[in-house]
């Protein structure tokens, strides 16, 4: 079983565009991290840079993290939730601010590397247009290569993985799909840019996220993994396999098979609901599924499966599933 991860703003305000301060109040990142280690099954924590934590603040919350018995799983970079960046990011037309985005990479590389973090993940919400007619697509292309490119020069021992999603907050992004994230990794041609998948933003890209993951790891390419789940209409963030079943079911038997040997790390948003509880509903639900695959699936003949009747490979995981559950 992979290790299991939970990124730190789980815990925040939970604020949405009609309740701007949250439901909740915001605990301090010691107070999550206490709370994350009290939780059985979860063995690390994502964060933020520089927001969550930094190279000035990390020996605070070391031993605080050692005592908990977790690790730091992974990093996203803070180039979205700013107005700094309404104009983006590695794709801003204005070049101070890529120059600065880059930089501010570089700077989460560093620290990464100085704590054992072998991951960066970027999420680049604000590159990408609104109108017709905003953007120069040709330039911006060139620009997420190049800044790629000079982070991936930067230190070739963390891996930078870009996390796809197809709109928000930019009505549309650039980097928009697992396809995309592909061919832009193989555009800057540095074996540590790749892709973190989040589950939920290949369900809004209506991706299959077996299909996705299996050929990003086919590729070499797939660094991290963002567990959740949604209704496939907006970015939901709900506890993972709340909605869906058997799109887990056959994701996580293709990491299995693939050799996916990364974090499972939680990434979600419970607006109302008890943070604890969402996060212990997600590993129960990832351990449980990780054992079907294991158990159940083992074997199972996909390519003898593609020449059957849908009806009857219906039957036959169904027939599995009820079997688990009757054990």
């Amino acid at each position: 079983m992979n290790k299991i991860s939970v990124g730190v703003w789980t815990y925040g305000a939970c604020s949405d565009r009609y309740v701007s301060d949250g439901y909740k109040d915001r605990p301090a990142l010691s107070e999550r991290i206490r709370r994350l280690g009290a939780i059985e099954g979860v063995d690390g924590i994502e964060i933020t840079y520089p927001s969550d934590m930094n190279e000035n603040d990390y020996a605070e919350y070391e031993p605080l993290l050692k005592e908990q018995n977790l690790s730091i799983a992974g990093m996203g970079v803070e180039i979205v939730c700013h107005r700094d960046w309404k104009t983006g990011s590695f794709t801003s037309p204005d070049a101070s601010v890529r120059k600065r985005s880059v930089e501010l990479v570089k700077r989460a590389m560093d620290f990464a590397a100085s704590i054992g973090v072998k991951t960066v993940s970027l999420w680049m919400g604000q590159d990408g247009f609104d109108y017709m007619m905003q953007a120069d697509y040709v330039s911006a292309w060139k620009w997420l290569i190049e800044g790629l490119k000079e982070c991936a020069a930067h230190n070739p021992s963390i891996n930078l993985g870009l996390e796809y999603k197809a709109s928000e907050p930019r009505l549309a992004c650039f980097v928009n799909s697992g396809g995309k994230a592909l061919a832009l990794a193989q555009a800057a041609n540095a074996a540590n840019v790749g892709v973190t998948m989040d589950v939920g933003h290949a369900f809004n890209a209506k991706e299959n996220a077996a299909e996705i993951a299996s050929v990003l790891m086919t590729e070499k390419r797939l660094f991290h993994m963002h567990f959740n789940d949604n209704y496939l209409i907006a970015d939901d963030d709900m506890p993972v396999g709340s909605v869906h079943f058997l799109h887990f079911a056959e994701l996580i038997y293709w990491l299995k098979k693939t050799g996916y040997s990364g974090w499972y790390s939680l990434d979600m948003y419970p607006y109302r609901d008890d943070p604890d509880e969402a996060v212990r509903a997600s590993v129960a639900f990832l351990k449980g599924m990780d054992a079907f695959a294991e158990k159940k699936l083992a074997g199972y003949d996909f390519n003898k499966a593609a020449a059957e009747a849908p009806s009857k490979i219906l039957t036959g995981l169904f027939g599995k599933i009820f079997e688990a559950v009757n054990e």
